[in-house]
């Protein structure tokens, strides 16, 4: 079954912060290059392995943004991305293997990172859309992004490791003038 003309990326995180809760993707360079794909909305879901201190998040929808909009930037591997339609659950998320088990199965038994298949089995298709429409009366990311030096020049360090798309684990390390101060 098709999605029609949308696109949905779905992929597995491994830490909490990105997006952070202003609703921006990207500010500490999670999926590189990825968040350049074209797509209609992102879904993220906790993984089966999490950072340390992140276990919370595991098989749970994390967060869900529809409608992206992206800002360059030239020192990342990808752009920054805010959306129309923004909600962060991190650790409260829905129970993926509970509410929804056909994207459940789908995702998690194999050992793909992501997914944006154009083509989806009908029963993870009603189930995708069901968590989309969740969303949809969510409010935009609610950082208005005017000046990418403004939002590069608020830092702190970060260290993580992400899954590059062959899922081989990849050390990343942000310097303190690429990445984004966590709101207080």
């Amino acid at each position: 079954m098709q999605l029609g003309n949308m696109r949905v990326l779905i992929y597995k995180r491994t830490h909490k912060g990105d997006p952070d809760d202003k609703g921006v993707f990207g500010n500490q360079d999670c999926m590189g290059r990825i968040r350049n794909w074209d797509y209609d909305a992102v879904i993220g879901i906790g993984g089966k392995t999490t950072f340390k201190g992140d276990e919370d998040i595991k098989y749970k929808i994390n967060w869900i943004g529809l409608k992206p909009q992206r800002f360059n930037s030239e020192s990342k591997r990808g752009n920054y991305v805010a959306f129309s339609h923004f909600a962060l659950f991190e650790e409260k998320g829905e129970e993926i293997n509970y509410h929804y088990p056909h994207l459940f199965v789908y995702m998690y038994s194999s050992r793909k990172r992501f997914d944006m298949a154009s083509e989806l089995p009908s029963k993870v298709y009603e189930e995708v859309l069901k968590i989309l429409d969740s969303v949809k009366s969510y409010p935009p990311s609610n950082f208005e992004i005017t000046d990418v030096k403004e939002l590069e020049s608020e830092c702190i360090t970060h260290d993580s490791q992400c899954i590059n798309s062959c899922g081989e684990p990849v050390q990343l390390t942000i310097d303190e003038q690429n990445c984004r101060k966590p709101s207080s």
